[in-house]
């Protein structure tokens, strides 16, 4: 009941906020809406960000960040209840093709789905697999034979795990690694105490879990092997949508200090996350919003640490939307196409 309480504490307090937030606005102003994943997601804060750079700008657009996760918010872009949202390259052709969370949506909403647009793609969370320091498993082929929590129940990151153990020869349907679905503090925990062997975390870096996890047992990184995205490209729906991100040693223990160690750079899988609005939002609009949220990445990286990788150079990379007129502008502007 009290954790009731608090999420209806937490969604009035939201609105109270976006309501004050509303009323400080300039009249005129050109008001987006934008839908997050919550009041706390990287997404909110991205879009508050934005929204200050854009009035500091005086381009006479504002953005309100509204919560209702990202399913429900690619339906409010379809009925146009929303004007941005954010969504998985992958995801979206869950969307399109009425699979995944999408299955029962109507023909209707899918036809809004393929009216949207793509204004740029982000960089955020990676899928990280992580052991003990002191533990003998250096590669994800060593998993064979462990148990590895993989995510919480039901979730894609548990599933594309799965087929990348596979790609290393460790086939967890054939009961070669005992995988375990868990969120990933409980994930973390377990690690600390020796009762699985790996896990699974998604998030940015540093990642809030194996910063607070790393203080009390030192960690390591595991990557997927040199070569190997084609395989897992081929063997996951969507495949071609999803990424391996290399990271720098040095950007590790800059992150972590001595608490995490890598054996040299780490490679991440992720897949873009990108920004869509609808097609008729008219092309010079589009062009400032885009021209507008790269031109202050500095400030949106500095808003959230699950923020801090966002690179310009990735903003077209991996799509699975057509890019809006005036975003095929603005990113050919910025040298990104």
């Amino acid at each position: 009941m009290f954790r009731s309480i608090l999420r209806k504490v937490g969604r009035t307090l939201g609105f109270a906020a976006l309501t004050v937030l509303a009323l400080l606005r300039p009249a005129g102003a050109a008001e987006f809406v934008m839908a997050t994943v919550s009041l706390t997601s990287e997404d909110f804060q991205l879009a508050m960000a934005w929204s200050d750079l854009l009035a500091q700008r005086n381009t006479g657009m504002r953005i309100t960040p509204v919560a209702t996760g990202t399913v429900k918010g690619l339906r409010n872009m379809a009925q146009g209840r929303a004007d941005l949202s954010l969504i998985g390259a992958p995801h979206y052709l869950d969307a399109v093709n009425r699979d995944g969370s999408f299955k029962e949506d109507p023909s209707s909403m899918v036809e809004g789905y393929k009216n949207l647009r793509v204004l740029f793609a982000i960089d955020t969370g990676m899928g990280q697999y992580v052991v003990r320091a002191d533990s003998p498993i250096r590669t994800l082929a060593d998993l064979k034979g462990r148990r590895v929590s993989i995510g919480r129940p039901g979730g894609n990151a548990g599933r594309v795990s799965v087929s990348l153990f596979k790609v290393h020869g460790a086939d967890a349907e054939r009961g070669e690694v005992l995988t375990e679905y868990l969120d990933y503090g409980p994930s973390l925990d377990r690690l600390g105490n020796g009762q699985i062997d790996a896990t699974l975390v998604w998030g940015g870096l540093p990642q809030a879990g194996i910063d607070q996890a790393s203080r009390n047992t030192p960690l390591r990184f595991l990557s997927p092997a040199p070569g190997s995205l084609p395989a897992l490209q081929g063997a996951i729906s969507n495949g071609a949508h999803y990424l391996y991100r290399t990271i720098p040693a040095a950007r590790i223990k800059e992150a972590y200090g001595e608490r995490v160690a890598s054996d040299g750079d780490v490679v991440f899988w992720t897949f873009p996350f990108m920004v869509m609005v609808r097609a008729d939002m008219p092309e010079q609009t589009a062009y400032t919003l885009c021209r507008t949220f790269w031109g202050g990445v500095d400030r949106v990286r500095a808003s959230s640490a699950a923020l801090a990788l966002i690179d310009p150079a990735n903003a077209a990379a991996g799509l699975s939307a057509e890019l809006h007129p005036g975003a095929r502008r603005c990113l050919s502007d910025l040298g990104a196409l």
